[in-house]
């Protein structure tokens, strides 16, 4: 009698914990945070830059650019990228030997690669927030014009003909990652580009150079930094 009720006992203790612990797990809330196995990242990325053209006009114009991205994780929230694009615009053709407001003698095309090393940090670190993953860059870079002086370069002076040559850049900007699948991300990002632009030395000609009210050669800076503003969306897999 004391046996059967001893396993009675023992039955419904063994029941009541499996019972307990059913509804523990029924009870478990999935976080919304999914941990990023991989730490190297490839993509193709498609953008609009909208840019400045500077004091003296003499600057590229805004235009769509295409490029790839590679990507691999540093430390902890930290990641290193290096970008390619490719701009293909305009830019005006400028003699400073004509009137103020009417110097702009004609347009050429402008084909600009750009190359950038980025520093980014993850607000979520190696991890995304119900798939998305915010991040912070800056960084810094070379852009060159591949399609040198351009047209009418024979018109002017050779000390008015402007190049763009190998220019400095610098970027720095906000944006998120989307985890479509654990090999694919999706990226938009919207950030500041500064171009850097040298004045041919023939617009530092003082018989060139227009007046001001009180009869004195205008000055004409000898380079400036020129802004551009840019929207850009990737794909990219991660390995």
């Amino acid at each position: 009698m004391i046996l059967s009720r001893t396993l009675r006992t023992a039955a419904l203790l063994t029941i009541l914990i499996l019972s307990q612990a059913d509804s523990t797990r029924g009870q478990t809330i999935p976080s919304a945070y999914r941990f990023i196995e991989s730490a190297q990242e490839t993509s193709v990325l498609w953008g609009t830059m909208f840019l400045t053209n500077g004091s003296l006009d003499l600057g590229p114009k805004s235009g769509s650019f295409m490029g790839a991205r590679y990507a691999v994780e540093a430390s902890g929230p930290l990641f290193i990228e290096g970008v390619v694009s490719y701009l293909p615009t305009t830019r005006d053709i400028v003699d400073p030997r004509r009137a103020v407001g009417d110097r702009i003698i004609g347009e050429t095309d402008v084909r600009m690669l750009m190359a950038d090393a980025r520093l980014n940090f993850s607000l979520t670190g190696r991890r995304t927030w119900n798939r998305i993953s915010p991040h912070l860059f800056m960084g810094g870079g070379i852009a060159i014009d591949v399609a040198g002086q351009g047209e009418f370069a024979d018109v002017l002076l050779p000390e008015d003909v402007y190049d763009f040559g190998t220019g400095f850049t610098a970027t720095a900007g906000t944006g998120f990652r989307v985890e479509v699948h654990p090999k694919l991300m999706l990226q938009a990002e919207a950030g500041l580009t500064l171009l850097k632009l040298n004045t041919p030395s023939g617009f530092d000609d003082p018989e060139k150079r227009p007046l001001n009210s009180d009869m004195e050669p205008e000055p004409v800076v000898q380079s400036e930094w020129v802004r551009g503003y840019g929207l850009t969306l990737s794909a990219g897999w991660r390995f």
